[in-house]
């Protein structure tokens, strides 16, 4: 028996990723870390802000007690 030619050959065909042009993958990149360094900006400014408010609220305690034990 014999097979036929188109048995034999056969067609093959492959499938091309589908990918964002390089250009605009470079440019989500740059985005992803331009706001990953804000969020990390103001994560330590609020840090800073809210250190520097206890530091002070903590002053304002240790003035009041040594003021109050000074009149005793």
């Amino acid at each position: 028996m014999k097979e036929s030619a188109t048995n034999q050959s056969q067609v093959t065909y492959t499938e091309q990723p589908v990918s964002a042009p390089e250009a605009e993958v470079k440019d989500l990149t740059i985005n992803f870390y331009v706001v990953g360094g804000i969020i990390n900006i103001v994560m330590i400014l609020s840090y800073f802000i809210w250190a520097v408010g206890a530091w002070k609220k903590v002053d304002k305690r240790k003035n009041t007690n040594s003021d109050s034990a000074s009149d005793t």
